[in-house]
């Protein structure tokens, strides 16, 4: 029977593909010219947050508490980062309602309004977060990203259920 790879070992792997896909969406964004909107900024945050976990995961070995806060951490950051995708996924596959939105860009929103604001103007979405700028196998950036998250989730389960 094939060992499976250790708790820091996974966490290392997660660490890297997220990297990886960072590293994609940097190169979609200079490269491509494909400007991330209010939403998938929030996906990125997240996405580094989890990666950061999971470094932290990888580099040092944790009791059962440490391992639990570490697990806990990420399955939070990921169910996030699902919900924020699964917003814009749906926001693109219904764009219905959705009026013309010329407004200011996220930097200024933090700026210039409470934080809350901010975030119920991101989540009630725009134009530009239903638009689909890139798709691979009919599947837009929102949707892998959904897609994504949710592997993530599933990893920090089995972590958080594996035992010492």
């Amino acid at each position: 029977m094939k060992k499976l790879p250790s708790r820091r070992a996974t966490y290392l792997i997660g660490f890297i593909i997220i990297v990886a896909l960072l590293g994609f969406a940097i190169y979609l964004e200079v490269f491509q010219g494909i400007q991330p909107c209010p939403l998938c900024i929030l996906q990125r945050i997240c996405l580094a947050i989890i990666g950061i976990i999971f470094l932290i995961g990888a580099l040092f070995k944790f009791k059962k508490f440490g391992n639990f806060i570490v697990g806990s951490s990420a399955f939070l950051m990921s169910l996030a980062g699902a919900l924020l995708a699964g917003r814009q996924s749906w926001l693109q596959h219904n764009p219905s309602g959705l009026t013309s939105n010329c407004d200011v860009s996220f930097q200024y929103m933090l700026q210039a309004m409470p934080f809350d604001q901010v975030v119920m103007k991101i989540l009630q979405g725009g134009t530009e977060c239903s638009q689909v700028n890139w798709e691979v196998f009919h599947l837009s950036l929102a949707d892998l990203s959904l897609c994504g998250f949710v592997i993530f989730l599933c990893i920090t389960v089995w972590q958080l259920c594996r035992k010492l």
